[in-house]
């Protein structure tokens, strides 16, 4: 009777081994393994929606680089195919500017995010880059900023006001942006404080900066992006290192009056005129000025400037 139930014990407890062994193995599947089936068929890129994306497939395709973007936990490269836009987490170093069309091999693999660990997901990763063909400039002579006079109706009276080339503006190429941003940074155009002056003078929302998606004036939005396309311009990398913040009302300033703006193969031409005054020493002025650049190799070079001699004249300041 004994050896009947102990052999019954032992049928019972070698189950249950089984079964736990079972279970333990089942529990050492990698979470992603099991994860994938449920997953990887959601995974699409918007030129391949006809096929299916494998995991650590390797793929190549030739698309238009449009930005980095490395303000997140990820550094991301954004890039566009038949109007379509993906990103792609990347590590290494690339100099495209938008417009350039490259290679890029990139493959889908797994990412745990910063902060949340516990969840695996699974992302496109940029594996390799390699430009085709840089950006070609469009000769073009365009008239970016002009005056008018127009009535504002809180102030009940008329105003003469900058305007900008809103069109031009939303199809403008990166390197003509940063020469316009140059120009711009040290000479008035509407520069108004966004709200109260922070103390460190950070919130200045300058007109053209701001039309040029660039952010607040001396900001390192606007700031790094100079940094970037004059990397080799030693001078103009000192000039930035004294970036000004001058609104509109302060005593002595500048203000653009014109800016035109000529294409030439790869030589972009520059020309405007500015007027300034003193209201201290009742004393205006005005000057006009050519700047020329030339793109190459990703990157601006600045040829020559000429500006012509200032003309000063005297004014009086009346009371009501």
């Amino acid at each position: 009777m004994k050896t009947t139930i102990y052999m019954l014990i032992l049928v019972l407890f070698t189950g249950a081994c089984r079964e736990t062994a079972k279970t333990n193995k089942a529990n050492l599947i990698p979470d992603n393994e099991r994860e994938i089936v449920d997953t990887t068929n959601l995974l699409k890129i918007p030129w391949r929606t006809d096929e299916k994306i494998t995991l650590g497939q390797l793929y190549t395709d030739t698309v238009q680089f449009v930005e980095f973007n490395d303000e997140g936990d990820n550094w991301l490269a954004i890039v566009a195919k038949n109007n379509d836009t993906t990103s792609f987490i990347y590590d290494s170093e690339y100099n495209f500017v938008r417009g350039d069309e490259i290679e890029i091999r990139w493959k889908v693999d797994s990412i745990r995010y910063a902060g949340d660990s516990e969840f695996l997901d699974f992302t496109e990763f940029l594996i390799s880059a390699k430009k085709l063909k840089p950006l070609q400039l469009q000769n073009k002579e365009i008239k970016f900023l002009w005056r008018e006079t127009i009535y504002d109706k809180q102030l009940e009276a008329e105003i003469n006001t900058i305007v900008l080339n809103e069109e031009y503006i939303r199809n403008i190429t990166e390197p003509e942006k940063a020469v316009l941003a140059y120009i711009a940074t040290f000479i008035g155009n509407a520069c108004e404080w966004d709200g109260r002056a922070n103390n460190d003078r950070s919130n200045l929302k300058c007109k053209i900066l701001w039309a040029l998606d660039l952010g607040y004036q001396c900001s390192h939005k606007h700031l790094d992006f100079l940094r970037f396309w004059f990397r080799n311009e030693e001078e103009i990398k000192k000039e930035l290192m004294n970036c000004p913040t001058t609104p509109d009302g302060a005593t002595v300033q500048d203000t653009f009056d014109e800016i035109n703006l000529t294409v030439d193969e790869n030589r972009i031409a520059v020309s405007f005129k500015v007027s300034g005054f003193n209201l201290r020493e009742n004393k205006s002025w005005r000057w006009a000025e050519t700047q020329e650049f030339e793109f190459k190799e990703s990157e601006l070079w600045l040829l020559k400037k000429e500006r012509s001699p200032k003309h000063y004249e005297a004014f009086e300041v009346r009371g009501n």
